[in-house]
């Protein structure tokens, strides 16, 4: 082979390492190799990645309904790529509210102004799905009544709350279930209900705040209960395919409450109230700062989980990679964030693009959630060094 020769091959072969490396690199950003930005299922919802943007308290209700800077947060989430988006907590009576800036799921006249929310996510996006998470705060409100499924309280509290009566459970229930249509109404997609973060619900899923006697307290299975009758409630006004997710602490981080050894026989019992996604969180669910060795904090509790239901990790997921290396081992099967979301609406997008940086830019400052009991809208804060 003379020079010349030697000198084409050469370039040839470079060509095609370039070529090839050129390919790898577009095959490694294309969405069909990663498994977060597979398709996923929720029930009946068809979802375009794994990736949750979990509940947030918007701070951004009034009578007249949603604030044009909360529809603008929903817009900016839809635009962003997230593939299903779980609103803030909506009371399902107005004295189960945490604040007065709470948004109300209370009364069919509030319908039209949720319908507002629902659409603004299907016009921004029509594959970005929105399912509305309902509530009752129970024992950690401000503006009513403390109530529980008995007088004990949370640590962290120094009201001891009412217990409520089985007459007076029953009610909520059947708010739940009326909420659920609302929801359907509305526009929505689906619902979520709160059952986590030491709400009413997550009151009386724990055995350390729920010791009743009648059939809503005591054992496991009689503390689901109160789940189990807001499902069967709401699909008799809702029928079987709209779904219902909920969200659970995996430990109430108190002695004698849900923790990582009781908490997959009561995600079981819960699967079989008939809800479609579990979400695991749990009772300190925004922890500060954030290291790389403390990201996905609550991913032991999911690990332990055997459903036959999708589970969705919620609590410090921040990287793109360690997202993709959980994926991989199978459980679970989609992922929430929060905060990050509320620094980049974007980063769904900006992941499944290759652009910037691999971690999220939010350092968990929790600045965006100190705005609450002020009435301030939740948004990230991180300039704002005075709250």
């Amino acid at each position: 082979m003379n020079a010349r020769a030697s000198i084409a091959r050469r370039d040839f072969l470079a060509m095609g390492i370039a070529a090839g490396a050129l390919a790898a690199s577009r095959n490694a950003a294309e969405p069909r190799t990663s498994r977060v930005f597979s398709k996923g299922r929720i029930g009946t919802l068809d979802l375009e990645n794994r990736l949750v943007r979990s509940a947030t308290a918007e701070n951004a209700w009034r009578e007249s309904g949603m604030t044009e800077e909360g529809l603008g947060l929903y817009r900016g989430l839809a635009a962003g790529g997230v593939g299903l988006v779980i609103t803030g907590y909506m009371g399902v009576t107005r004295d189960g509210r945490a604040s007065d800036t709470m948004t109300l799921i209370s009364e069919d006249r509030f319908v039209p102004g949720l319908g507002r929310i629902a659409r603004a996510v299907h016009e921004t996006r029509p594959g970005c799905r929105v399912v509305a998470q309902l509530g009752h705060v129970g024992m950690q409100t401000t503006v009513s009544e403390p109530v529980g499924p008995t007088t004990t309280a949370w640590p962290n509290l120094k009201a001891r709350p009412r217990a409520l009566t089985t007459r007076e459970v029953e009610r909520i229930v059947a708010s739940f279930a009326q909420a659920v249509r609302r929801a359907r109404d509305a526009g929505f997609d689906g619902v979520q209900l709160h059952g986590a973060h030491g709400y009413l619900l997550s009151a009386f899923l724990s055995p350390f705040t729920n010791t009743r006697t009648d059939r809503y307290g005591g054992s496991l299975e009689k503390r689901v209960t109160v789940v189990r009758e807001i499902v069967e409630q709401a699909r008799a006004l809702v029928g079987p395919d709209f779904p219902v997710l909920i969200k659970v602490n995996g430990d109430d981080f108190v002695a004698g409450g849900t923790d990582i050894e009781s908490f997959p026989r009561l995600a079981s019992e819960i699967e079989k109230a008939g809800v479609q996604a579990l979400e695991v969180s749990g009772n300190n669910p925004v922890r500060e700062s954030v290291g790389p060795g403390e990201q996905s904090y609550f991913l032991k509790y999911a690990q332990e989980l055997r459903l036959g239901v999708p589970v969705i990790l919620t609590g410090g997921n921040r990287s793109l990679e360690g997202l993709e290396q959980i994926a991989r081992a199978g459980t679970p099967d989609f992922f929430g964030l929060a905060r990050p979301l509320l620094r980049e609406p974007d980063l769904p997008s900006r992941w499944r693009e290759g652009r910037g940086a691999p971690e999220a830019a939010c350092i968990s400052c929790n600045r965006c959630i100190r705005g609450f009991g002020k009435g301030l809208v939740t948004r990230c804060r991180i300039d704002e060094a005075d709250l």
